[in-house]
């Protein structure tokens, strides 16, 4: 087996504990003085929160992993919260095409890993196998998000309507940005001897999705100011750390819980300090027209300004659903930016053959939407690098709002939670040959040449099916794949044009599995170093 990325050891269960709780240590100090001794209550009562409610849920009737017996069952909940991949192995090649369940600290998660099965829940009415009841468990939106986010999710409107519908004109925003960005993010005067220049891979991924994004959200200077852009990159931390804690207490205590950390608003405060002035000159402009102003920037500002309610026409609650499209789109695209970079650097023989693809489609179309769309084998390497990593174990998670019988007769209760088995369909040697464990850049770009008739959209990387899960599938899979996908692409295409890229010697990257999250080495470095010929 190659010393592919995917299949290197992650972290110790008990380095990876450490892991965890000394980032949630470290956090805490940046709170208040009173905010830190109610931290540390709240971590003091988790475990016996965690308890009472698993004690609580229902049980699905089917086949479980692990020991059997209440400690058994809580054994394997202790070690999928540290490792769910693996947890997950032992049900995939057991039940395959089947269903089974794994105890979790909250109560029980059923995997489904078969198409048959994956379709199923992909066709599953909302009112039977609930999206947002799902996403509310996972992110706990109210807590969050906001009360106004859940109640009217319009980001996802925005993401789906005018954000999709305008990428191609982005386009020159988007290159626009890449050009004073990466620059600076890759500094020449730090290069050694030999013209190489060391960054933090995830470090200068999310700093370039950023700029990117809030590029097209709410335009120059203000998408280069390095404060705004850091409250907007921590506040994606400051979720997952608030949505994951608030979500073991009951939910009469969830509010208190939440407030106590104080991320909602306190992250919306921080964003008004350099929202306010451009927000309210908007508002001006807006006032007394009836419907949209046409004469308004084409950003995320603007499109916000046009549909929520009047109540809402404020720089508090406009911040709020900024910070919302920007958790939506920051958080995924530049994690799967990071296992690409890191793919990238490790797979050094690649780099030509992508570049010469880029080259000449930017020769004959410029840096243009088309021109993107035309780097196939780009697109399939990036494709490759998110079967291999991707963003979780899981995907398409619901929550069941009835009863409800699967068609081979797996049964679930009210209240249950329901996940397809993504990371390992995505090794299943049937889907994906028996070199599924392997990385080839070019799997997907091959596969389109030879299967004329399909097309080369059927093996695209925002194509979506039962063996490929990324997005999800159905009608709530990722509506934001499309720039995101378009981001990514970009800006791969603009580093190989202008740099040459590798790991530094002896170093190979990792997955660090934690939980259900599948996420790069946030410590690890490449070296770019300019091309003579860029």
């Amino acid at each position: 087996m190659n010393s592919s990325y995917p299949t290197l050891l992650s972290p110790s269960p008990i380095a990876k504990a450490q892991s965890m709780w000394l980032g949630l240590f470290e956090t805490s100090q940046s709170l208040p003085e009173w905010r830190v001794w109610a931290f540390a209550a709240i971590m003091a009562l988790v475990g016996l929160s965690a308890a009472v409610m698993g004690r609580r849920a229902s049980q699905p009737r089917l086949p479980t992993i692990g020991p059997s017996g209440y400690l058994g069952s809580w054994i394997t909940a202790v070690r999928g919260a540290l490792n769910l991949h693996a947890v997950m192995e032992e049900g995939y090649k057991k039940y395959k095409g089947k269903a089974f369940m794994i105890p979790e600290l909250g109560g029980w998660r059923v995997i489904l890993t078969g198409p048959e099965l994956v379709t199923e829940l992909k066709n599953a009415p909302s009112d039977v196998m609930s999206w947002a009841d799902a996403m509310r468990d996972i992110i706990q939106t109210p807590y969050t998000l906001g009360e106004e986010v859940e109640e009217a999710p319009i980001h996802t409107e925005i993401v789906r309507g005018p954000l999709t519908k305008n990428i191609s004109s982005f386009f020159p925003h988007i290159i626009d940005e890449l050009e004073v960005a990466i620059p600076l993010l890759v500094p020449e005067n730090e290069k050694d001897s030999e013209g190489w220049i060391s960054v933090l891979g995830f470090e200068t991924s999310i700093q370039t999705v950023a700029r990117l994004l809030h590029r097209i959200f709410v335009g120059a200077p203000l998408c280069r100011d390095t404060e705004y852009l850091g409250v907007m990159t921590d506040f994606t931390k400051w979720v997952m750390i608030t949505a994951t804690i608030v979500s073991l207490f009951p939910e009469f205590l969830k509010p208190y819980v939440a407030r106590i950390i104080g991320t909602r608003d306190r992250q919306t405060n921080a964003v008004v300090k350099h929202t306010r002035e451009l927000i309210e000159q908007r508002l001006k402009l807006k006032k007394g027209k009836d419907d949209k102003f046409e004469e308004a920037p084409d950003d995320a500002i603007t499109w916000f300004m046009d549909i929520v309610p009047d109540r809402e026409l404020n720089p508090f609650h406009l911040s709020r659903r900024l910070l919302s499209a920007n958790f939506g789109s920051m958080h995924t695209t530049s994690l799967s930016t990071t296992h690409t970079l890191l793919h990238l650097a490790e797979k050094v023989e690649y780099q030509e053959p992508l570049r010469q693809e880029v080259e000449a489609a930017v020769a004959e179309l410029g840096w243009t939407r088309e021109a993107i769309a035309r780097c196939v084998k780009l697109d399939s390497f990036i494709k490759e690098s998110q079967r291999l990593t991707g963003l979780g174990t899981t995907s398409m998670t619901r929550r069941s709002r009835r009863d409800y019988t699967f068609s081979d007769g797996s049964f679930v209760p009210a209240g249950t939670t329901i996940s397809a088995a993504a990371s390992w369909i995505h090794l299943d040697p049937e889907y994906y040959g028996e070199d599924a464990h392997e990385f080839d850049g070019f799997r997907f770009s091959k596969q389109a040449e030879a299967d004329v008739e399909s097309g080369k959209s059927h093996y695209s990387l925002i194509t979506m099916s039962p063996e490929f899960l990324l997005w999800g599938y159905g009608k709530h899979a990722c509506s934001g794949r499309y720039l995101a996908a378009n981001i990514m692409k970009t800006i791969f295409a603009y580093i190989l044009l202008n740099y040459e890229i590798r790991l530094p010697e002896g170093y190979q990257p990792r997955i660090i599995s934690f939980g259900s999250n599948r996420i790069p080495d946030m410590a690890a470095k490449v070296l770019l170093r300019k091309r003579v010929d860029a």
